[in-house]
């Protein structure tokens, strides 16, 4: 018992002992020390005078719950010392079970717990909302990239280090025709400019995942999965940790297809203008090396002036072949637009063409009917259609009509010639070509410069023939007008 006493009075622990209603009986030295009070300031005095008001009315219903308790209650309250300063305070609360219904409390000053915990509260709190900023950031910024990229003019694609695609922006998907997952499975076909195969570990890519080569504007030659053939100019990098491991790689693939075959177009239209050339240049070196050899008497002389005559109109007419049809392309005439009489125009055409024997020409058109066009690009188009009927017409009937169509004019050039073979309609537009079975004379030209001289007048070229029926060429063009007669 004098233990227990001893144990009671100098524990560290505030314990206190009050009967059924909280007036407390017994207080030890932890207990005076907590409330600020002396022992027997304590004894005598109800427990609820020193928890503030808010938690009093809790603990008045504890304290009738007691006798229903079959052991020890525990919670929490704020209490108030002497002092004046409220703590958080932790209470246990044990009934007694003997005749004398004492309450044995135990009171634990938990401030600096409470404060802790809080404080850990507080950090967390606090971190969470760092984390939920610096991820709204990095939400943002990925979506800012991702805008960037999508939007590139270029293919971006972006593998980790075991080539799986990480991204691939639509520009990437439109070059390749493929899904970005299956960009680098795919056995690609593609060719150097020397036209040697590219081998599966060396594509740009793979060389900057495998081998950290940095690749720039290499031109490569692919075979799409849809079947086309694009060129493309690659660029690839490694991308590396900050530790200098490699991790992935990246690669900007531009299209620059119409870029190639223009260039390519260029190089073909310089080779075959040059050859063109060489054949007239040669006839009239060579009939100036015979006149300066000693051909002077006439009859001779006049037979080699013929061909220097002949050749040099040729070499003309092709200088100006050339030049309509480079205006024509650069669109250089377009704005300089004026009123066009058709029925004179068809006229003076008819009259300047060389009909076959037997051939007659026939010309419909109002004589009020004109179009607001570029007149030297219009009539060169019509001429060259116009020729190259009267060149393949050996017998039967050319015609030029004009007619007004709603409010666009319709030019029709029909003749009765030898025609042109189906599986040749759809080239003979192209510059130089010069159909299997031409056997007339010329510079593969005529076509082209109607094709490019249309389009730079916002026309429409459509043409139709059957071989050994004829050809029939329309043109529509915009704006149609009418002539006033005086």
């Amino acid at each position: 018992m004098q233990r227990y006493e001893e144990f009671f009075e100098h524990a560290p622990v505030a314990y206190l002992i009050t009967d059924q209603f909280g007036v407390i009986a017994r207080a030890n030295e932890a207990a005076a020390k907590l409330f600020g009070k002396s022992q027997q300031q304590l004894v005598g005095k109800p427990i609820a005078t020193f928890v503030s008001g808010d938690d009093r009315r809790d603990l008045r219903k504890r304290l009738n719950d007691l006798s229903r308790m079959s052991g020890p209650v525990v919670w929490e309250a704020w209490l108030n010392s002497q002092s004046g300063r409220p703590f958080h305070a932790e209470l246990s609360v044990s009934p007694s079970r003997s005749q004398t219904l004492d309450v044995h409390w135990t009171i634990f000053d938990i401030m600096e717990r409470s404060s802790t915990a809080q404080e850990l509260q507080m950090l967390a709190a606090e971190l969470e909302e760092r984390v939920r900023e610096r991820t709204d950031a990095l939400t943002a910024e990925r979506a800012r990239l991702t805008a960037v990229v999508e939007h590139m003019p270029v293919g971006v694609i972006i593998v980790d280090v075991d080539g799986g695609v990480q991204l691939a922006n639509e520009q990437a998907v439109e070059i390749l025709g493929v899904q970005g997952a299956k960009i680098p499975q795919r056995e690609w076909e593609a060719y150097r400019p020397d036209g040697s195969r590219y081998g599966a570990d060396e594509f740009p890519l793979a060389r900057a995942r495998h081998r950290n080569e940095i690749v720039a504007n290499e031109r490569m030659e692919v075979a799409t999965a849809d079947g086309s053939t694009k060129f493309i100019d690659a660029a690839a990098a490694p991308i590396q940790d900050t530790s200098g491991r490699t991790i992935g790689a990246v690669a900007l693939l531009l299209d620059v297809t119409t870029q190639e075959r223009q260039e390519r177009a260029e190089h073909e239209f310089v080779t075959n203008a040059a050859h063109q050339l060489q054949s007239p240049l040669a006839a009239i070196v060579s009939a100036i090396d015979v006149l300066q050899a000693g051909a002077k008497d006439e009859p001779e002389r006049d037979v080699f002036l013929g061909h220097i005559e002949r050749e040099t109109n040729r070499l003309a007419r092709l200088a100006q072949a050339l030049l309509i049809l480079a205006r024509a392309q650069t669109g250089v005439e377009a704005p300089r637009d004026e009123l066009v009489a058709l029925s004179p125009l068809l006229r003076e055409i008819s009259a300047s063409l060389l009909l076959a024997e037997g051939v007659e020409i026939e010309i419909s058109c109002p004589d009020n009917l004109a179009v607001v066009t570029n007149r030297q690009l219009f009539e060169q188009a019509l001429l060259n259609v116009a020729e190259n009927a009267a060149k393949y017409t050996r017998k039967g009937l050319i015609s030029l009509a004009a007619a007004a169509v709603d409010s666009e004019v319709e030019i029709v050039v029909a003749d009765t010639g030898s025609g042109i073979p189906a599986e040749e309609q759809r080239q003979v537009f192209d510059r130089f070509y010069r159909g299997s079975g031409n056997g007339a004379p010329g510079f593969g030209l005529g076509f082209a410069i109607v094709r490019s001289a249309v389009e730079a007048i916002d026309g429409e070229l459509e043409l139709s023939s059957s071989e050994g029926s004829g050809t029939t060429v329309r043109v529509r063009l915009p704006r149609a007008a009418s002539m006033i007669s005086a």
